[in-house]
């Protein structure tokens, strides 16, 4: 019997915390049961293309986002949905455009209409605020929900039900900590074997923080010169970012590593992690960097619910001073035991794909007899 296939809608597949996790999960499903679609909302190169045609998907990418031209998109939407009478159940990650494919689809007959909330607020500019009004129609169209945590869920949702599943990782991968692949990364970084090197993982964009997470490593500085700071993403900000680390006096101790594919590698080289986002849903580089048995430090605007290990320090944004006291008073070290308790916090992809794939399986049956 030929697999089930879900169609999952996305802004883009950029190298994101949603697009990863829902890339977790896509390796983990059994896809001779459940095979993956995909629609953007642009039309461009993407990061995780390849591996999604690699692993069977279909992708289908539309200029929405490009060329505002919603009368086209609208029309493209119901000429899609017409003829791929095979989607059963569509999958939004995208809350925004929610107001629209579900609409079309649950016009063209696709009975299970799943959304998912990935966050707890939404950008500060403009296309933000857009966002944030176009979002408070998504929950009308669907048929079932879930988030990534409590927070979130309430936050699109109010007051509607919906199921938390955890943002799941490859526990195995993250948790494989090798002293030789740490030095030759680090070597490769030109990191000292002195040094204390902290890391961030996450797109340059308001939402984490980077002028903050500046702020915090220059008072981390002056108490320890020998400190380096490694920054892994990219986005729309990184120019600016580079340059105010120039302005700062921070260029020879801030490390930009740029996208990377082989992101467990760079938890090994770290000694600890920093997070000082304005908002979050439940950041997969936490679960990830905890796994790793990092020290985390995080700013309490993240949710409570996604720290699983006694390594995990929350904070108050604000005064970086305060952050650097605290990350010095704390010990330093891994986690041994980091995997197991990633895995009892139920955030192992296995979990989470398990969860889904039984859900799919599901609504797939009822919808169809």
């Amino acid at each position: 019997m030929a697999p089930i296939r879900v169609l999952q809608i996305m802004p883009a597949m950029d190298a994101g915390g949603m697009e990863t996790f829902v890339m977790n999960v896509y390796r983990a499903i059994n896809r001779e049961k459940v095979q993956f679609d995909f629609l953007y909302h642009y039309d461009k190169p993407c990061f995780f293309d390849y591996e999604i045609q690699a692993l069977g998907g279909r992708i289908t990418k539309l200029t929405v986002r490009q060329d505002n031209n919603l009368p086209r998109y609208l029309h493209q939407l119901e000429e899609l949905f017409r003829s791929h009478p095979e989607w059963k159940i569509i999958h939004g990650h995208y809350s925004g455009f929610g107001m629209f494919y579900n609409k079309k689809a649950r016009q063209c007959g696709i009975q299970v209409r799943v959304g998912h909330s990935h966050n707890t607020a939404y950008e500060p500019n403009l296309v933000g605020q857009l966002d944030r009004q176009m979002s408070r129609f998504f929950s009308r169209g669907l048929t079932d929900r879930f988030a990534c945590s409590q927070k979130a869920g309430e936050m699109l949702f109010g007051s509607a039900p919906f199921q938390v599943l955890p943002n799941g990782v490859e526990t195995d991968v993250f948790a494989r900590h090798d002293p030789e692949r740490r030095a030759k990364l680090r070597e490769h970084l030109g990191v000292a074997e002195d040094e204390v090197l902290f890391g961030h993982v996450g797109r340059f964009s308001a939402q984490k923080n980077h002028e903050g997470l500046l702020q915090i490593f220059a008072a981390l500085r002056k108490r320890l010169p020998r400190a380096r700071l490694l920054l892994l993403g990219g986005g729309a900000l990184e120019e600016q970012i580079k340059a105010r680390t120039t302005q700062m006096g921070l260029q020879d101790a801030v490390i930009f590593a740029g996208v990377r594919t082989d992101i467990a590698c760079f938890y090994d080289a770290m000694d600890a992690f920093l997070l000082p986002s304005l908002f979050e849903g439940l950041p997969v580089v936490l679960v990830e960097a905890q796994t790793s048995g990092l020290p985390c430090f995080v700013a309490d605007t993240v949710d409570r619910g996604a720290a699983f290990t006694a390594n995990t320090h929350y904070l108050p944004l604000g005064d970086p001073e305060a952050w650097a006291d605290a990350i010095l008073a704390a010990p330093l070290t891994r986690d041994p035991d980091a995997q197991r308790k990633a895995i009892d916090a139920g955030f192992d992809v296995r979990t989470s794909a398990s969860i889904l794939q039984e859900f799919y399986l599901r609504r797939y049956a009822e919808v169809t007899g």
